[in-house]
């Protein structure tokens, strides 16, 4: 993707057919099932910690993030790296979650066919695999905190805090 607008205008028009979708086609609460409620302030910091030191652990191991090199950064115009960290560092991530932990978790549990466990596994193997441009270490890496994103759900109630987590590991990776 070339055009910096296509970064944000995809996670965008996702976020947006996520809200009409649980609105209209789903008849879901944004508060009860899909779980856009405020967390409670100390949870939702110890899974940030959390998803840090898993981050920061599997980085020094895998060296998955690279080399710290600022040489597109500072070869782009300015509003090309504010898009750019938008787009990857809060709109995809808000997205991603309302679409893995949110619709499609609430979709899952509804079906009354898989234990919370199970659906946190599934999705996290789904999410892992959108992922598929990438080495099947990170790919495993991502499997993993696809899975501590699905246990701060079920543990705080609040889908929040997986997106919040999901923002810091992107503002990690995105340099």
């Amino acid at each position: 993707m070339h055009n910096p607008f296509i970064k944000v205008l995809l996670p965008l028009a996702a976020i947006i057919i996520v809200i009409l979708l649980t609105k209209y086609k789903f008849h879901y609460s944004f508060k009860e099932d899909l779980q856009l409620r405020p967390p409670l302030f100390f949870p939702m910091i110890l899974w940030i910690l959390i998803s840090i030191a898993w981050m920061m652990v599997t980085d020094y191991l895998f060296n998955w993030r690279g080399p710290w090199d600022f040489t597109t950064w500072k070869a782009q115009p300015l509003y090309v790296s504010v898009i750019r960290v938008t787009a990857v560092c809060f709109l995809g991530p808000v997205a991603e979650e309302l679409i893995f932990r949110g619709i499609m978790f609430r979709r899952l549990e509804r079906l009354k066919k898989f234990p919370q466990w199970l659906i946190i596994i599934i999705l996290a193997a789904g999410w892992a695999l959108l992922h598929y441009s990438y080495s099947p270490e990170v790919i495993g890496i991502i499997f993993i905190d696809g899975i501590l994103l699905g246990a701060a759900l079920l543990h705080t109630r609040s889908l929040i805090v997986p997106i919040m987590m999901h923002i810091s590991w992107n503002l990690y990776a995105v340099w």
